[in-house]
């Protein structure tokens, strides 16, 4: 046997509590007559008074209290054992954090919205496994695949922009790593969800696009930013705020690169979106996730318990039930002396 809320059982307190209070309110009602009119017409009063049904009913009420806070407990008799099975597909989540995702050209920045977008994401997928890269210049795995979502929320947590050292925006070395993360013997299955501007002029992203296509990875495209662009905001010493300059002193604008992370999408099979704050796109995706097929994950054995509240429960109403109809005064017995006497 076991308990659901074995912390319930505070309430038993109420037993000792409700004692005091009868035996206070008994005092307080028999100081109350004497008050009033004296012993001897107390006594008169008082003659049919049982005793004993008194302290039964007060029983009754202690017993009922107590049958009441086991049922609260829950009690759990017996368990059967039941199979439990995890299916879904694999999805890798990656995120730039290169420089230029500081820009604000979505509100509050662009990295802002990619972190809100990728829980809300989380949250809409069903038992898929989930894992979260991130690059710059050089891309690494932050969270492996898992089903603890609460992981991957916690090392988006500890994400943010500057924190890879080598600068850029290598999305080929992103998607190569994602391709290394997933079974390489399960051929679909496979998901990949890029949050990114696009610019990439290093890497040979549609080289590596086209790998993960032959590895029968889905690549879907979020593309952070406006094509009009914005400045990189660079936080200075003192507290103040600069913007990013190239080599000859020119403030460098980000731009979305939709082109490229459309046909990223195209040759995975995928679906490219432009990030919005409705976050339609991610419902979008997360329907096609759900339509595809699914492998399983693991098969899990766990004890189910059979609650058993209603028997204490039963017998505190039973309790409450006699107390509330017994009477306090002793059964007067008359004896039948006759018609006639």
């Amino acid at each position: 046997m076991r308990f659901s809320s074995p912390e319930t059982f505070w309430f038993l307190l109420l037993i000792p509590l409700l004692c005091v209070f009868f035996a206070w309110a008994t005092l307080a009602r028999r100081k109350a007559l004497l008050r009033f009119v004296g012993w001897p017409l107390a006594e008169k009063l008082t003659r049919d008074l049982s005793r004993r049904r008194q302290f039964g009913k007060y029983a009754l009420l202690g017993i009922g209290t107590l049958w009441a806070v086991v049922a609260l407990c829950g009690p759990q008799f017996g368990a059967k054992l039941e199979m439990a099975q995890r299916k879904g597909v694999d999805v890798v989540l990656i995120l730039d954090v290169s420089r230029s995702i500081l820009a604000e050209d979505l509100k509050p920045s662009r990295l802002a919205r990619a972190k809100q977008q990728i829980r809300e994401l989380v949250d809409l997928l069903q038992g898929d496994r989930v894992g979260l890269i991130v690059f710059a210049g050089q891309a690494f795995v932050q969270c492996p695949l898992t089903l603890d979502y609460g992981a991957v929320d916690m090392f988006l947590d500890v994400l943010d922009a500057g924190m890879i050292p080598v600068q850029g925006t290598a999305i080929g070395d992103a998607l190569r790593l994602a391709a290394r993360t997933f079974d390489t013997e399960d051929e679909q299955h496979k998901v990949v969800v890029l949050f990114t501007d696009g610019e990439d002029h290093i890497s040979e992203p549609l080289a590596a696009a086209q790998d993960a296509a032959e590895q029968g990875i889905h690549v879907f495209a979020i593309g952070l930013g406006t094509s009009g662009g914005e400045l990189i905001p660079e936080m200075q010493q003192g507290g103040g705020t600069s913007y990013h300059k190239d080599e000859r002193g020119n403030y460098v604008k980000t731009r979305l690169d939709e082109a490229t992370l459309k046909e990223i999408a195209l040759s995975t099979n995928g679906d490219y979106f432009r990030s919005s704050l409705a976050g339609q796109e991610l419902v979008a995706i997360s329907e096609q996730i759900a339509q595809m097929d699914q492998k399983e994950f693991a098969s899990t054995r766990f004890t189910q318990y059979e609650e058993r509240f209603q028997f204490p429960l039963f017998l505190a109403l039973c309790c409450f039930f006699v107390e509330a109809f017994l009477g306090d005064k002793r059964a007067r017995s008359v004896e039948w002396k006759g018609r006639f006497e």
